[in-house]
């Protein structure tokens, strides 16, 4: 579908956003209780850091999504009631709008919390592995929300050139400091780091550098990233007041109020009932006609479209949503996180190597080539191999295996040549991260 290319979620203007941010949510309250500010407590309050980051991550995500061709508002499924989803569905965003800035508020809280962990142990003395520990989650998720609002945040005096916003009723700070910042913080990290945690350290230290542009820097960091295999950093729940999965909250199980573009389902084929067990649509048999690709609203084509990538199933899980009475069509919500504690990825092994392949087609040197890079996350489903690989091929893998990961935005941004929802006149919203041909030189890569 096209939509207005809203490259970052939030739009602070730069005379509106210090009031704005005034009104964030005041740091909770367990962080600042002097009673449990203690060697015994910093489990605790490690927990607390790990909820807040959490749930800013599925919010953002979630939004980005939208934002992008990945989710839709469809107000003929029941569930979808929200004006504001139509409005960022189109790429309309006011931030001045109180129910605009959930998201916002989130990762600042998250950035508050671990901030107040980390000031914290100066005046904690305890054992040192429960020290390290502390240290690297205080660091760790300090440096996230850097990174989210640095990607998916921005407007401010130097727009178009660079987006940018405030962080916790600071000045307005531009992207290019805000992932400075992120870069220092993962650096500081990386000192209390053990050998795992030190690997998705440099994963996400590559997918912040291939976003901006910084493409050798990102070759070194993914070549000592997560590996085939081994286990991914997820945002999860914590132990007390888990946090919500917003993509379940409000685009799954709980309620379809975003359901998904339709070339996914497209990709699986459209349901039908197999009234003589014959395995294939016959012409005499129903078929549950989905919404054509690219509609926000509207009807199936009325013909049955089979599947053009059927073993796809196995990465784009998928339900059937509920249509208003009377509609001869259908939309389809994900069920790829389904329940309310289901974890997200923050990065895996599958997406680092993804990165690898796009670096390895941009000539940069790599210790895996982009087919096997590739070749290697498709046979982790038991997909068959792909002959040849080239960046339109490996946006289509970003596209299914990143499914419901808030990323399709940035990919829209940084190729809008290569993906058919680009509107053609609106280049100035492209402003975070610069297309890949541009020059580097920009203000935004220091």
């Amino acid at each position: 579908m096209k939509k207005l290319s809203l490259t970052l979620i939030l739009l602070f203007f730069s005379f509106g956003c210090e009031s704005f941010v005034e009104n964030a949510i005041s740091p909770i309250s367990y962080v600042n209780d002097d009673d449990i500010n203690t060697a015994e407590n910093i489990p605790f309050l490690m927990n607390g850091v790990l909820n807040n980051y959490s749930r800013a991550h599925s919010y953002v995500s979630l939004w980005a999504d939208l934002l992008s061709d990945a989710i839709v508002n469809d107000g003929k499924v029941q569930g979808s009631t929200d004006v504001r989803g139509e409005y960022l569905d189109n790429g309309i965003y006011d931030p001045t709008a109180g129910t605009y800035s959930p998201p916002y508020e989130a990762v600042a809280q998250a950035w508050r919390s671990a901030r107040t962990l980390k000031n914290i142990l100066v005046d904690i003395e305890a054992d040192a592995s429960v020290y390290k520990s502390a240290y690297y989650t205080a660091y760790l998720y300090q440096a996230l929300p850097c990174y989210l609002l640095g990607t998916y945040f921005g407007r401010g005096s130097s727009y178009p050139s660079d987006g940018g916003a405030t962080l916790d009723k600071s000045a307005f700070k531009p992207s290019s400091e805000l992932l400075l910042m992120a870069t220092a913080y993962f650096d500081s990290a990386l000192v209390h780091a053990d050998e795992e945690e030190i690997k998705i350290i440099n994963s996400l230290l590559a997918r912040q550098n291939l976003y901006s542009g910084n493409f050798s820097e990102a070759a070194d960091y993914a070549s000592v990233g997560l590996q085939a295999g081994e286990e991914p950093f997820m945002a999860i729940p914590g132990l007390e007041d888990p946090w919500p999965n917003w993509y379940w909250t409000e685009a799954g199980n709980n309620r379809t109020r975003y359901t998904l573009a339709s070339r996914f389902k497209y990709l699986l084929g459209e349901d039908f009932v197999d009234s003589n067990s014959n395995g294939v649509w016959d012409s005499t048999e129903v078929f549950t006609d989905c919404a054509r690709p690219g509609a926000d609203v509207g009807q199936g084509d009325g013909n049955y479209n089979g599947p053009t990538e059927p073993e796809e199933s196995v990465r784009l899980s998928m339900s059937v949503a509920g249509m208003t009475p009377g509609e001869s069509y259908s939309r389809y919500f994900q069920t790829k996180y389904p329940n309310a504690d289901s974890p997200i990825p923050i990065i895996n092994w599958q997406e680092t190597y993804l990165i690898i392949a796009e670096l390895s087609l941009r000539g940069e040197s790599v210790s895996i080539s982009a087919i096997d890079a590739v070749n290697s996350v498709r046979s982790n489903y038991g997909l068959e191999a792909l002959d040849e690989i080239d960046l339109n091929t490996l946006l289509h893998e970003r596209d299914k295996e990143l499914f419901c990961q808030g990323q399709r935005i940035i990919d829209q941004n940084r190729f809008p040549e290569l993906l058919s929802w680009h509107i053609s006149g609106l280049d100035t919203w492209h402003y975070l991260p610069i297309p890949y041909e541009e020059e580097l030189s920009n203000p935004l890569y220091p």
